[in-house]
């Protein structure tokens, strides 16, 4: 895949697979996902196109190009940009969904004259706009955009840095959002995002259910801080939520549904737990993750820097093991699995037609245990499958595999090319 550079930071280049797809794909395209993950500057930057156009909130939009630039009228808005597509224009229109519903017939009536590239932040538009009864079904091409994926961040970060460093750092700037805060150690870079965007994150938050469900519900925001206080499975939740008086019942099927619409809004990973029917369940940001376990804690005064580093080691080895979970499954294509069992507790293991690829263990400390490497070897014991610890400096054990920063670097450039 062609190296296309997204994001800019002091000599660093993230790319995004969207762009290969939508610049391949000559055809409309619906381009969704939650603020703040890129939309507007990967297709701003990095697509080609003839006119860029913003749906304004109280109606009207505003143009990139042409003779008129600003209107304050849907129905002049609508008009304008029909007629740039019936000359055969290449067209964005963000926010598309603040148009009235009789936008979508009109662009029915006009497909397949032009290329338009429709940019929405609101979830619930998006499904409609691929539902049976969208009146565009089958006409868009649908890519969902949400954080950059393990090996999107990890390469770009180890542009300039060591790769131990651009994992420890990867694991926390995977919203696109975050990554100007970059600078100084892990920690220092996460002190640094907590302190300056306390309001961006709420901000964010209540956007999202502002756009989707016309208001920041109580529920959804319980949730996660109920799982950025350690809780990982729904019945925790649904117990924790019940006894704040924000459900009427310890019932998981309570909140199921919640749980669904955050999950679509990359805000809550849900991992499956091998040889159980449950899930564990996380906060998919870890920098929100963070954000909640503070303000959970210590209502977001962090007391200086001598807190918020408690927290950031507190926190980050559960967190690194997720992102290198995250990692290794698609390094592999398979799917991120836990262990749980109490004699038997993996970090990771891989799956791929549900058959265990690999088992895993991450020792993220300066030095590995013998106490720790025999633990391991007994927990694999009978496995048939690829066996690995992973760790900041290589280690030499018969019949397990070592993987160190520097090779999962090397993996994730492989599958790249």
């Amino acid at each position: 895949m062609e190296l296309i550079t997204v994001t800019m930071v002091t000599g660093m280049a993230i790319t995004r697979r969207e762009i290969e797809y939508i610049t391949d794909n000559q055809g409309w395209v619906l381009l969704y996902g939650r603020r703040k993950v890129g939309k507007t500057f990967l297709v701003r930057n990095f697509i080609k196109h003839d006119d860029y156009i913003l749906i304004k909130r109280g109606g009207g939009a505003l143009f990139e190009k042409g003779p008129v630039r600003s209107c304050d009228d849907n129905k002049m808005a609508m008009a304008l940009i029909i007629d740039r597509i019936q000359d055969g224009k290449t067209i964005v229109i963000d926010e598309f969904q603040r148009l009235p519903d009789e936008f979508l017939d009109r662009l029915q009536m006009v497909h397949p004259r032009g290329r338009v590239l429709l940019l929405g932040s609101s979830m619930k538009v998006a499904k409609e706009l691929l539902s049976s009864r969208s009146p565009l079904l089958g006409l868009l091409g649908e890519v969902k955009m949400g954080l950059l994926s393990p090996s999107e961040i990890f390469i770009g970060l180890s542009e300039v840095m060591p790769a131990q460093k651009a994992l420890e750092l990867g694991t926390y700037l995977r919203d696109p959002w975050s990554i100007p805060y970059l600078g100084g150690s892990p920690s220092e870079t996460m002190i640094r995002i907590l302190n300056r965007s306390k309001e961006a994150i709420t901000a964010l938050i209540g956007e999202i259910f502002l756009s989707d469900e016309r208001y920041l519900s109580r529920v959804y925001e319980g949730i996660l801080r109920s799982l950025a206080d350690g809780k990982t499975t729904l019945k925790e939740v649904a117990d924790q939520l019940h006894s704040r008086g924000l459900i009427k019942a310890n019932d998981p099927s309570l909140i199921r549904q919640y749980v669904l619409i955050m999950s679509s809004m990359d805000l809550i990973q849900k991992i499956p737990v091998n040889n159980k029917k449950g899930n564990y369940y996380s906060i998919r940001s870890k920098i929100m993750d963070l954000y909640y376990y503070i303000d959970e804690k210590y209502g977001l005064d962090l007391g200086g820097m001598d807190l918020a580093m408690e927290v950031y080691k507190e926190r980050s080895p559960r967190h690194i093991e997720s992102f290198i979970g995250e990692l290794l499954a698609e390094i592999m294509g398979g799917v991120f699995e836990y262990q749980m069992d109490p004699d038997k507790e993996l970090d990771i293991m891989i799956k791929r037609r549900n058959r265990i690829i690999l088992a895993g263990e991450v020792k993220w400390s300066d030095r590995v245990r013998k106490k720790d490497i025999d633990s391991f070897s007994g927990k694999v014991e009978g496995l048939k499958c690829k066996k690995v610890l992973i760790s900041k400096k290589r280690i030499s054990v018969d019949n397990i595999g070592s993987l160190t920063p520097e090779d999962l670097l090397e993996m994730a450039k492989k599958i790249k090319r």
